[in-house]
């Protein structure tokens, strides 16, 4: 993420002009293009040995290591000053396994994808259309499968009716700071299994390869909103939108409400047409009362659905920016304060944006088989704030735009007691983020982490032992 290629405590950087990329004042004299908190020094993963040997050198110079897949990381876990990174992007493998059986297990065999810690969601979905199955995946083509997303718990427009990204992992094969190669599934390594779904990348080890449950292809019914982003409009769809989440997420809706763009865009895979424009007609009669527009689809599977909707959204140019967020629980949605709060942020906020992608309707979890906060389990909407700044902002305004989303977001904080926030997509300076992140699960994920990194070989930014912000290599963060 461009905003943790900059040193944000000192203007260290080299970014472009984010609305004009060609502009010659970010880049000419007497502006400096400096290294910012991009780690100096890289190794490019081809194998475990790599790793093992990283590891070894870490221990012994005692330089402080982050691991990168994609890069896609808003609380800039992957990238630290003076660092070494461990690079899995070119760990490319992918195969399609159509009985997969754990290693070590005795259970029948399932559909499965097998995949190299850098393969992204562009190529899986491709391998899916081409078997005609269905892969759980995020919103971004160019983001890891293995890394982050699934390491943190992983959502998706389809998590509502199919669950987390967790969920469907069945196996990983990681380097663990002792240097072994380990393999981690139901049956073997069971403790590190359950850390590594969903208790945070670049803590327990190095991800080289991890298999996931694929199901057969959905037919995807599809709502598809336009509408005048004034801000009496958004008040009034958001209002109604929070009217419905409870009853469409028990339909199996998912999707994304963007309503500073003025867009939203629906997904369900389990309602046919007729059932799914009788589902929506709430939607339609609160866009009636705003002139905005709905159109109905249907796409014949997930990846058709991705390609046409959420792939022509992704951003052509990186934008440096920092969040806000809290998970929503079903049994809120009728406190018309909290509402008031949500719509407030939205409208006060650089990019505002709602997730919904709560996993509230999948009941197949595994209680207590995954470690992140079992707040995600009765989540409806997944609400971000967000600030944006540009390549001359100063080191005052960062903080401001820091300290402007605490401030919106503290009364939808203060509204939800016993939620939490999701670990990849939060406020950088999250406040209590152990519950935050991962609830009860924490003291167990603590002892796991002691178990496997009893040296602290891998430490991140309000990651499970984080050691603090002292440490040299948080000196790019702000002082908020």
């Amino acid at each position: 993420m461009t905003q943790w290629e900059t040193c944000q405590s000192n203007n260290d950087e080299c970014l472009l002009d984010h609305t004009n990329p060609t502009n010659p004042a970010a880049f000419s004299p007497p502006r400096v293009c400096s290294q910012g908190s991009i780690p100096p020094f890289y190794i490019d993963i081809s194998g475990p040995a790599d790793v093992t040997a990283a590891f070894a050198f870490a221990n012994k110079t005692k330089v402080p290591l982050v691991i990168k897949n994609s890069g896609h990381d808003f609380k800039g876990r992957s990238s630290a000053p003076g660092a070494l990174a461990l690079w899995t992007h070119n760990l490319k493998n992918l195969s399609f396994v159509p009985s997969f059986v754990p290693d070590g297990c005795s259970v029948p065999g399932v559909t499965a994808f097998t995949m190299g810690a850098g393969q992204q969601f562009k190529a899986l979905y491709a391998l899916a259309e081409q078997h005609n199955v269905t892969f759980l995946g995020g919103a971004s083509t160019t983001v890891g499968a293995s890394g982050g997303w699934i390491q943190g718990g992983g959502h998706s427009a389809l998590s509502p009716t199919m669950g987390l990204g967790v969920d469907r992992v069945l196996q990983f094969k990681v380097v663990t700071p002792d240097g072994q190669l380990r393999t981690a599934n139901k049956c073997t390594n069971t403790d590190l299994f359950f850390a590594l779904r969903g208790g945070g990348a670049g803590t327990f080890g190095v991800v080289i390869e991890s298999s996931h449950l694929v199901t057969p292809q959905v037919t995807v019914q599809t709502a598809n909103v336009v509408f005048t982003p004034t801000q009496a409009n958004i008040k009034s769809l958001l209002k109604a939108l929070a009217a419905n989440s409870v009853q469409w997420a028990a339909d199996g809706w998912g999707g994304y409400i963007t309503p500073g763009e003025g867009a939203v865009i629906y997904a369900n895979p389990v309602l046919n047409a007729t059932a799914a424009v009788k589902s929506m007609a709430p939607l339609v009669a609160a866009l009636k009362v705003i002139n905005g527009n709905v159109t109905f689809g249907t796409s014949p599977s997930y990846p058709a659905f991705f390609s046409e909707f959420v792939e022509t959204a992704q951003d052509p140019v990186g934008l440096p920016f920092t969040m806000a967020t809290r998970l929503i629980p079903a049994t809120s949605f009728n406190n018309t304060q909290l509402i008031d709060a949500i719509v407030d942020s939205s409208l006060n906020c650089s990019f505002p944006q709602i997730l919904s992608v709560g996993p509230s309707s999948f009941k197949g979890f595994d209680a207590d088989g995954t470690a992140v906060t079992p707040a995600w389990r009765t989540s409806i909407w997944h609400v971000i704030a967000a600030n944006i700044w540009n390549y001359n902002s100063t080191v005052q305004e960062r903080t401001a735009s820091y300290q402007s989303l605490e401030k919106l977001m503290n009364p939808i904080r203060a509204l939800t007691p016993g939620s939490g926030a999701y670990v990849n997509e939060a406020d950088v300076y999250e406040p209590d983020f152990e519950n935050s992140f991962w609830g009860p699960n924490y003291p167990k994920l603590l002892a796991i982490k002691q178990k496997y990194d009893p040296q602290g070989l891998l430490d991140c930014w309000q990651c499970v032992g984080f050691k603090g912000p002292q440490d040299p290599r948080y000196k790019c963060h702000l002082s908020i």
